[in-house]
């Protein structure tokens, strides 16, 4: 399993300037064969310049164990947001 990227990032409106909420679409790869999954996430930013990813539930229909898949996702999801890549606006 091996999540290939996170594309077609949508920002959605938030009224707290610390907590950003967003939804995309995944490409993963899981034995050979590539499944796009839509996902919707939370990024937080504490007073210390903390970073928490949140990964709502992923659809129940995957023919793979959901843990890895969302650990993959979220450090992922992290990595963007640590390289400034994921919209701001």
């Amino acid at each position: 399993m091996k999540v290939l990227e996170i594309n077609s990032i949508q920002k959605e409106d938030g009224y707290i300037y610390y907590i950003h909420h967003y939804k995309a679409v995944a490409k993963v790869e899981v034995l050979s064969s590539i499944i796009s999954i839509p996902i919707s996430f939370t990024v937080e930013t504490n007073p210390l310049g903390i970073r928490t990813v949140e990964l709502d539930p992923l659809p129940a229909k995957l023919d793979y164990p959901v843990i890895p898949i969302t650990k993959a996702i979220k450090a992922l999801i992290d990595k963007m947001a640590q390289e400034g890549s994921l919209p701001q606006v």
